[in-house]
């Protein structure tokens, strides 16, 4: 995540259900965004105040399914949902910041404080790039079988705001209308359906609405404790194997336990020579805890308030790229 480009995403960056689409696939008039009528969130500061993405929305808790890996396997139509609700956050916040009405000065130019090479606007432009990317994916479904190289893509500079949302309009609309079990080019070995990048766009979403929000300086939004879980697992289980043939991971051998203290769910991961799994009988060389959302922040290397007791070197063999 943090290591990708504006202009060349790396997929997970950033992630349906047979539905029948809840977005047009034009250009949202009056700057509309993809979801349900009055899901405008404002940032404190700006004459108002954030919503919780779920309310008024069913829990879901009951549909969830725990695998042995750890990995909590969110129904797609939630994970879209959260894809909506961190979008129209996301939108927001850099229209805000645009127009000068967020406490952080500067527009689009003000920095993203953990990863200082981007400014908001690489940011939006590199979450808007991710939109068409992986719209483009899901529409070739089987008959793209190897890695489509990303295309040039060059917002209007009077419009980025318009040109977000309709990038944003388009993946949602392609996610709901596309079956989740469609075999789907992934760049990790470890995925290979649309269902998939369903996972990876929610966490996509969350991570960057997170690094917008504090761009601008503005009050972060509600993180669902459960998507967050998703998260993680999702970043353990299918982005790190996709670096397992990559230093240091190739060579090294270590095992690590991650806990959520909020959801309960645990992760225990190997690293093998090169091979990354699930590992839940091993002992631990090191152990992460925290709740799902500093967890998550902790493993794509942004500030965190995480407990880590074992061997540093082991643990820092999940963080994300």
């Amino acid at each position: 995540m943090r290591s990708c480009r504006p202009s060349t995403p790396r997929g997970p960056r950033p992630r349906a259900s047979p539905r029948s689409a809840r977005g047009s696939a034009g250009r949202p008039r009056s700057r509309r965004w993809p979801s349900r009528a009055g899901r405008w969130w404002a940032p404190a500061g700006a004459g108002g105040t954030a919503r919780r993405p779920s309310a008024g929305r069913p829990s879901h808790r009951s549909d969830r399914r725990l695998r042995e890996d750890g990995r909590v396997h969110l129904p797609v139509d939630r994970l879209v949902d959260a894809v909506v609700s961190d979008g129209e956050r996301f939108g927001v916040v850099a229209e805000l910041l645009a127009t000068g009405r967020t406490p952080v000065q500067g527009g689009l130019a003000a920095p993203v404080p953990w990863v200082p090479e981007w400014t908001a606007r690489d940011l939006v432009v590199h979450l808007g790039t991710v939109h068409r990317w992986v719209t483009g994916i899901l529409r070739a479904g089987a008959a793209g079988d190897t890695s489509p190289p990303p295309s040039p893509h060059h917002p209007p500079h009077d419009d980025l705001h318009g040109w977000f949302a309709l990038g944003l309009t388009e993946l949602v609309a392609t996610l709901r209308t596309t079956d989740p079990d469609q075999p789907t080019w992934h760049m990790s070995p470890a995925a290979d359906t649309a269902r998939d990048w369903a996972h990876r766009q929610a966490s996509e979403h969350l991570v960057h609405r997170l690094d917008l929000e504090a761009a601008a300086g503005v009050e972060q939004a509600p993180v669902d404790p459960e998507l967050a879980a998703d998260g993680v697992g999702e970043l353990l289980h299918v982005v790190v194997p996709r670096w397992a043939h990559t230093a240091p991971l190739a060579d090294a051998r270590a095992t690590v336990q991650v806990r959520a203290t909020d959801t309960g769910a645990t992760w225990s991961v190997s690293v093998r020579d090169g091979v990354v799994g699930a590992d839940p009988d091993s002992e631990p060389d090191a152990v992460l805890t925290g709740t799902a959302e500093h967890l998550l922040r902790r493993l794509w290397g942004r500030p965190a308030e995480v407990d880590v007791t074992g061997d540093p070197a082991a643990e820092r063999l999940l963080r994300g790229r």
